[in-house]
């Protein structure tokens, strides 16, 4: 038995998980498994990691024929026999002391607090896209990230969910906590709320960095914004107690934007008179100008004028999390 198994859940992850189960090999703590789940790769993942497990024993390759990455950490979550269990993504990788660092912290905080799991913080890979960091920075921004896991924070903090955790696997066995296979996004949130709804704690470490490739163009984050709305309103209509007013923020949005653009219509038409126009438009000016002033804070983050390209990204993260919630509303 080892102390801690990583679940890797993967899809399609050729061009990332040598370098991800790499940072795992390399890890301060030694007595791991790497428990691969893979989701029917129709690349070299699998062959990838068939490689790797050949040189160390303590590389799994377990299949995951539902696909889904819910159903790929139950999956880990059934074979391992470890003392803990802590996930990474695919597309992720670690320092060497990550698992020290969640280790350590949840074996001196679980003497102050009834705890359940100690988390990681994001962070943007050194090798990234200009793109993909810009997104990691746009995040941690309280417009960009307000209410999430990805904002930063300099301390140890409680939270109510948290990504890239570290759990007893007896703590799991004795709350019945497994993965809702049912949720495709959002999956963790899910998870995380079992153990604050049993009346455990969680924790996010600062120093716990997790480097996480991030979508490459606008489309390909607007469709993941999308998909967290959806499964963010999904998660929200099967635990109404947990909803908060922020995040409907986005989907009021969506219908202030339908109502300002039918009310400048009838303004150019001469409908209606310029004070309506001017009220109407209020909060547009405003929203405006704090996304100026965001896009102005993640360029001096990068330290680079192109990170002006936050500007748009703002826009395409609320309205696609706006569209997906309303989305996962109507799909009920």
């Amino acid at each position: 038995m080892s102390l801690i198994d990583v679940i890797v859940g993967v899809k399609n992850e050729e061009k990332y998980i040598k370098k991800c189960i790499k940072s795992l090999q390399n890890q301060t703590v030694h007595d791991i498994n790497i428990l691969v789940v893979d989701g029917l790769s129709s690349d070299k993942t699998p062959q990838i990691v068939s490689e790797i497990s050949e040189k160390d024993s303590r590389v799994k390759l377990l299949k995951n024929p539902r696909e889904f990455i819910s159903s790929a950490r139950n999956i880990g979550i059934n074979y391992s026999k470890a003392e803990f269990i802590a996930y990474l993504d695919g597309h992720c990788y670690v320092g060497s002391n990550w698992l020290e660092t969640l280790y350590n912290t949840f074996l001196e905080y679980q003497r102050q607090c009834k705890l359940a799991g100690v988390g990681s913080t994001y962070s943007s890979p050194s090798d990234d896209s200009f793109f993909g960091k810009t997104i990691a920075y746009s995040l941690q921004t309280f417009f960009g990230g307000f209410g999430t896991a990805y904002t930063s924070n300099e301390k140890i903090i409680s939270v109510e969910t948290v990504a890239f955790a570290l759990y007893p696997r007896s703590i799991l066995l004795k709350e019945h906590v497994t993965y809702d296979e049912a949720m495709t996004q959002c999956e963790d949130t899910d998870f995380n709320y079992q153990f604050i709804r049993a009346g455990y704690n969680l924790l996010k470490h600062p120093g716990a960095l997790v480097y996480q490739y991030r979508r490459s163009n606008p489309l390909e984050f607007a469709r993941q914004m999308i998909d967290y709305g959806e499964g963010r309103a999904r998660f929200t209509m099967n635990h109404p107690e947990t909803l908060h007013w922020y995040q409907v923020i986005p989907m009021v949005t969506l219908f202030y934007l339908f109502l300002f653009i039918i009310i400048l219509a009838m303004f150019l038409w001469g409908w209606v008179g310029w004070e309506l126009l001017l009220l109407t438009s209020t909060p547009f000016i405003i929203y405006i100008l704090i996304d100026l002033i965001s896009t102005i804070l993640v360029s001096k983050m990068i330290k680079n004028w192109k990170g002006i390209i936050a500007f748009i990204l703002f826009p395409l993260e609320h309205f696609g999390y706006g569209i997906g919630y309303l989305k996962g509303i109507i799909k009920g």
